[in-house]
């Protein structure tokens, strides 16, 4: 009996990161339905990956290159696809004994793939973004063409059980106007000016008064969320759900999953939204390009917002002004909700 197909796909981080590049995954299983498929990345942004059907194993960098290569060595790879492609990565790619090695194409690292893949400037679908489809493109050496494909997160039953009882504890219920907030980026200049979230938030309120709002952020922006707090108005702080926390990736997911939609800043939160196909509003800081990640398996219900949208060629937070799409905003949530 011949023996299983072994395929190695490398995503070190981030979290949004991981989660677009699971894209190739059933297009791989597709192609190979028998063949078994591992990922190395780093154990803090393995969550997004429980209960993916297309996942056989999940491999972590360990805390030197020789110990990651002497296990990936250890595995026999026939094919590894590197969507990281750093040098690091290309060097595990180069000496994990792979036959076949993929990954993009850089000056400094073409000499470890078989393939080295030069990323495109133009997408095929305003859908999918080159956010996707450079992932895509990984897949060309295998003779897999374009599908239009998009990250899914996965809930399992007993998740979405405990994220029942968050909101129950919360005196909420799924049938309440849940929103989802993703209340900071994951650095300063990925964060929405808080004056200016704290307007939208008063917006949401206005607009959706029976609204009950879960500001999701990290423990370390919890005084953030205090300046935000105090901004806001008496009936937006009254909305807001004030205790509402959630302890890890998992249970964020499954409680955005009970929502009706999720709004703010673009990064980890509106991708794991996406991925559960919940009506989204994503605000992009400037050096962020829509062409890259404003991807969407609902086009016609996620809402896509950038400064120069509004303000040609600005590259300035501080030009955003939430006024500029107040009547966006309103005609979202009167759809979604």
């Amino acid at each position: 009996m011949a023996a299983k197909m072994k395929i190695l796909i490398i995503q070190k981080k981030f979290m949004g990161d991981v989660l677009v590049t699971s894209t190739i995954l059933p297009l791989l299983k597709k192609k190979y339905p028998d063949a078994e498929i591992s990922i190395l990345l780093e154990q803090k942004h393995a969550q997004i990956l429980i209960g993916n059907p297309y996942v056989n194993n999940v491999i972590f960098f360990k805390d030197s290159i020789f110990k990651t290569l002497a296990e990936i060595k250890h595995q026999n790879f026939d094919l590894v696809i590197d969507g990281y492609s750093k040098i690091e990565t290309g060097i595990i790619s180069l000496l994990s004994g792979a036959k076949t090695r993929i990954g993009f194409f850089k000056k400094y690292n073409q000499f470890f793939y078989n393939f080295p893949i030069k990323r495109k400037e133009n997408a095929i679908s305003k859908n999918t973004t080159l956010g996707i489809e450079h992932r895509m493109q990984l897949l060309e050496p295998l003779n897999i063409p374009f599908e239009e494909t998009f990250p899914n997160t996965y809930i399992l039953e007993e998740e979405l059980r405990n994220a029942r009882k968050i909101l129950s504890e919360n005196g909420l219920s799924e049938n309440d106007k849940l929103i989802m907030i993703s209340t900071f980026g994951s650095s300063a200049e990925k964060t929405y000016p808080i004056k200016y979230m704290a307007k939208v938030l008063d917006y949401i309120v206005d607009f959706q008064p029976d609204s009950k709002i879960l500001c999701n952020y990290l423990p370390s922006q919890k005084e953030l969320f205090s300046e935000i707090y105090q901004l806001v108005s008496t009936k937006t702080q009254q909305a807001i759900v004030k205790d509402f926390d959630t302890k890890n990736l998992r249970e964020f997911a499954a409680v955005t999953s009970l929502c009706k939609c999720l709004i703010g800043n673009e990064g980890g939160a509106t991708n794991v939204s996406k991925s559960l196909k919940i009506p989204t509003v994503t605000l992009f800081s400037p050096h962020i390009q829509l062409k890259d990640w404003a991807w969407s398996s609902q086009p016609d219900l996620d809402l896509f917002l950038h400064v120069n949208d509004f303000v040609a060629k600005s590259k300035d937070y501080a030009d955003f002004k939430p006024d500029y799409f107040k009547n966006q905003l309103r005609e979202f949530l009167e759809k979604v909700i």
